[in-house]
């Protein structure tokens, strides 16, 4: 598609998604990067029900990496609800951020094209040659 008119309707549409995925990035700013796992555990104690099969649990854990490192911390019942959310939250939040930067390519591109295109356009209306041989301007 070379014509402005074609490649302009296409960067407004590309617009519209951008300001809508950067509202939305702006809406996930509370969220916990990495992952929400359930363990179960088996104690020391020789005479315990979970040396038959009944574990200890179950616990609920965040595993999060900072500098390298990973971190585990366990969760109270009462916030694994929020816990859970706050992770999903941060996979949207990364999905919207790549789509965010494929749309910002989209636009440098399609900008480029609609400058090409018009410059071509207005040196026709010139009555100019489109393109000239080298060394000649």
């Amino acid at each position: 598609m070379t014509d402005p008119e074609g490649i302009r309707k296409r960067v407004r549409g590309r617009l519209a998604e951008q300001r809508r995925l950067v509202r939305s990035l702006l809406d996930q700013r509370m969220q916990l990067q990495g992952s929400l796992f359930v363990r179960y555990a088996v104690c020391g104690k020789s005479g315990c029900a979970c040396r038959q099969g009944e574990r200890h649990g179950p616990y609920y854990v965040v595993s999060t990496r900072s500098g390298g490192r990973g971190r585990f911390s366990y969760l109270e019942h009462g916030r694994v609800r929020e816990a859970r959310a706050l992770v999903a939250r941060s996979r949207r939040f990364r999905a919207d951020l790549r789509r965010l930067r494929a749309v910002n390519r989209e636009l440098v591109s399609l900008l480029r094209r609609y400058q090409d295109s018009a410059s071509r356009r207005a040196t026709r209306k010139l009555g100019l040659p489109v393109s000239l041989p080298k060394g000649q301007l």
